[in-house]
């Protein structure tokens, strides 16, 4: 079980002691609503990453890292619900291995907090160069996303079914947002989210986190803080039913169906939901994969995906583009078989299984990123207890979760001319 203990206002640490790994790791997560700030955010986040005032170049904090041990740096956005989550985290050798009793983890919190509370900042200023830098590399990011077709599709389906909502927005903002901001627009962004972001700090090793805790701890006492805790707004049902298609010279094309789940919160009945979603296209049990890809042939692949943190399921597929009406039919068909419990009794045991194993993590990254993806929620949930409730799952219990899905947007991007590399997806 972790340990988890509130630090400062808005700031929770959480802590897993193990042994079963031979490096460690701390993620500091910052959540934020998705506001008009987001792109200002992204780049703030990468600027962070790249120095700090004790270590203001390249070089000296690569040269840090390496007396660490080699320990890895890395910087994330993410969206969790209508929140935009930026992350600092660094992996690196367990304290057991440490050559003279030193605490690896220790050193690690000092650096981050040295990133995150004294960056490289002169003046009000990141430096223009580090930001146009910042800036080609971000929007070269949202590029390599929009050449990914299956990653584009299943964006534009959620911008589409969210259009009116927070979370139909990009996590990094759009690339005319990001090309508008300014060196005064990043540092409003830093102090805002020292003053008002809910932080989590994420920690896993062997030893005791309560040093950590202290560093950071003392740190947020010299920061006067108003935290903003985002709040996501969960549709159980859509409103009219929409469909949007887009051509691209592809010759494979994608389908995206977009579904509301019927939860209100992002604990809400979930793990029937998560069974649910399972036995309907996750595994290679699953009713999608069984039926629509290998039986009927009717797609390259066909798999369901569950955003918990607000309450909707995406069913994505490639297929050629004059089957689409095939494939929405067939996806329907699965859905009601799923609802009406035309479903073989073993699948239910196998998804349990399935589950299991998916939720049994064998890095401190797993762990950590099952912990930080929870920094808005007022409690946390352990694998153990999510698995014992799956354990629980009957198949009336699924059934009752598929009926409530609830089919909201279809976006298609269909294919036409050629471009050999999309059949291999």
């Amino acid at each position: 079980m972790p340990n988890v203990r509130m630090i400062a206002d808005g700031v929770r640490l959480v802590s897993e002691q193990t042994d079963r790994f031979k490096t460690g790791r701390i993620t500091v997560s910052m959540a934020l609503p998705m506001d008009e700030k987001m792109a200002a955010n992204s780049l703030l986040i990468f600027l962070l990453k790249r120095s700090c005032k004790e270590y203001p170049d390249f070089s000296l904090l690569n040269g840090k890292l390496d007396e660490l041990y080699g320990a890895s740096l890395s910087a994330s956005v993410s969206k969790s619900g209508e929140a935009q989550v930026l992350s600092l985290s660094l992996t690196f050798l367990d304290d057991r291995f440490a050559l003279a009793d030193e605490s690896i983890a220790e050193q690690c919190a000092k650096l981050l907090v040295s990133m995150i509370f004294s960056p490289n900042c002169k003046n009000n200023s990141f430096g223009s160069e580090n930001l146009a830098a910042e800036k080609r590399l971000l929007i070269q990011r949202i590029e390599e996303e929009l050449n990914d077709k299956r990653t584009y599709a299943f964006n534009r389906c959620i911008s589409y079914m969210c259009a009116n909502e927070a979370y139909g927005k990009d996590k990094y903002g759009t690339v005319e947002e990001i090309g508008n901001v300014k060196m005064a627009d990043v540092y409003s962004a830093w102090k805002n989210l020292l003053s008002t972001a809910i932080f989590q700090i994420t920690v896993v090793g062997s030893s005791s986190a309560d040093d950590v805790a202290d560093i950071f701890a003392k740190k947020f006492e010299k920061i006067e803080r108003t935290p903003v805790k985002p709040e996501t707004v969960f549709y159980r049902r859509g409103g009219h039913f929409n469909r949007f298609e887009e051509k691209f010279p592809v010759s494979q094309g994608k389908l995206v169906i977009g579904f509301r789940s019927g939860m209100s919160n992002s604990k809400d009945n979930l793990a029937a939901v998560t069974v649910m979603n399972d036995i309907f296209g996750m595994g290679t049990y699953s009713k999608l994969f069984m039926n629509v890809r290998e039986k009927l042939s009717l797609a390259y692949y066909c798999w369901s995906r569950l955003i918990a943190s607000k309450g909707l399921v995406l069913v994505e597929s490639g297929i050629d583009t004059d089957k689409e009406k095939k494939v929405s039919v067939e996806v329907l068909a699965q859905l009601s078989d799923l609802r009406n419990g035309k479903t073989d009794p073993e699948v239910l045991d196998s998804s349990k299984r399935s589950l299991k194993e998916r939720h049994t993590f064998t890095t401190p990254e797993g762990i950590c990123a099952w912990y930080a993806s929870q920094v808005l929620e007022d409690e946390i949930l352990t694998v153990e207890e999510l698995n014992a409730e799956i354990e629980k799952v009957t198949m009336e219990q699924v059934c009752e979760a598929a009926k409530k899905l609830l089919i909201d947007t279809i976006f298609m991007l269909s294919a036409e001319g050629e471009e050999g590399a999309e059949n291999a997806d």
